[in-house]
């Protein structure tokens, strides 16, 4: 059944937002645009204004919890070593990523703390506020924002959370990292050394026409015969339109920049370190320029739901809902958009947000 807990208040009334950015795209943007204008409407602009709806924003589930530690366990390590650790040293760092992180994450995010700035001094255990999943991070107004700590959607609607889901999401972890350890991408990476390396886990940004494109490669390196690898580790099973969407993108920063003087010299690969398996494609000309395109038609159709593109203005009601219970229950906004109870069969109940969205102020 679907349980939404304390009602919000509204965006603030007044005034358009005057702390945005101007319109900018990434794959991880496209794809919340995608699956709910609703959505795509909180995380982009109403969060920025208001710091409940941020923090509804940063809320993780437990699949993207294991896809984050592992993420940020890979960019900690190769940020700070050039060689591969013992088999002994491997085991020791798995073993404290999962009955040292893992387990103070969960109980920071069970305590229900507040943010940082909330805390007492010396009060309480550090809160920790895990970086959003890769490719959806972008600047601006939230780097003002005060960190977090870290909570996890199943305990903030409270879902039920069995021992087998969490066995399940400590088995990712510590199969996803043995993988890593173990894999010819790490081995190739290290053996080419660090000088060659292009990109790790560096948020940058580029333009396609006049559109601002962010995006964050987990790993690119030049191999010794001069072709540029760029990788994304995956913690999850399948491939999907996603997938292909942001790697066009890093081949299309990539050629921008320079990396490479042809397409051609570019292999993009997703290593899908649970199954394991890493999936190496070349990249060319064509696929380069329909990325482009595609980049383009993506943009042109975001900006046409804004009150005003040239201002990045954004509205509540030009964004509608959709009508796919079995996604709504796994939004993060859920309690945005829904009365307090549903019915015995977990159906969803009229939106709160449609009898109230015209008294919202456009979003910057």
């Amino acid at each position: 059944m679907l349980e939404s807990g304390e009602m919000l208040r509204s965006p603030a009334h007044g005034e358009p937002s005057t702390g945005g950015r101007p319109f900018s795209w990434s794959a991880s943007r496209h794809d919340t645009f995608a699956s709910c204008k609703r959505r795509y409407y909180y995380s982009y602009y109403a969060s920025l204004d208001d710091p409940e709806i941020y923090r509804l924003k940063k809320l993780s589930a437990l699949p993207l919890w294991a896809g984050s530690v592992v993420h940020d366990t890979i960019e900690a390590f190769l940020r700070a070593n050039d060689r591969l650790p013992s088999p002994e040293d491997q085991e020791a760092l798995i073993r404290s990523v999962v009955h040292s992180g893992m387990v103070g994450d969960w109980r920071t995010s069970e305590a229900g703390l507040p943010p940082v700035d909330d805390l007492p001094y010396g009060g309480g255990p550090p809160p920790v506020e895990r970086p959003a999943p890769a490719g959806s991070q972008e600047p601006g107004p939230e780097a003002d924002r005060p960190r977090l700590p870290f909570r996890l959607f199943e305990h903030e609607y409270q879902v039920p959370v069995e021992r087998e889901d969490k066995r399940i999401a400590v088995n990712v972890v510590m199969r996803s990292l043995k993988h890593f350890f173990s894999s010819d991408t790490l081995r190739r990476a290290l053996e080419v050394g660090r000088e060659r390396w292009l990109a790790l886990e560096d948020l940058v940004s580029f333009h396609v026409g006049e559109v601002e494109v962010f995006l964050r490669m987990d790993l690119a390196y030049r191999d010794h015969d001069g072709r540029v690898v760029i990788v994304d580790w995956k913690t999850g099973r399948n491939e999907g339109r996603f997938n292909e969407v942001q790697l066009a993108g890093y081949a299309l920063f990539a050629t921008e920049q320079g990396w490479v003087a042809q397409p051609e010299l570019i292999s993009t690969e997703l290593n899908y370190l649970v199954i394991p398996k890493a999936v190496r494609r070349s990249v060319n000309r064509k696929g380069i320029e329909n990325a482009r395109r595609f980049i383009l038609k993506s943009a042109g159709t975001m900006k046409a739901l804004l009150l005003d593109p040239v201002l990045n203005l954004a509205r509540l009601e030009d964004f509608p809902m959709i009508d796919r219970p079995q996604l709504c229950r796994r939004c993060n906004f859920r309690r945005l958009c829904f009365p307090p109870l549903a019915g015995a069969r977990g159906a969803l109940s009229p939106p709160i947000a449609q009898s109230r969205e015209h008294q919202h102020p456009p979003l910057r």
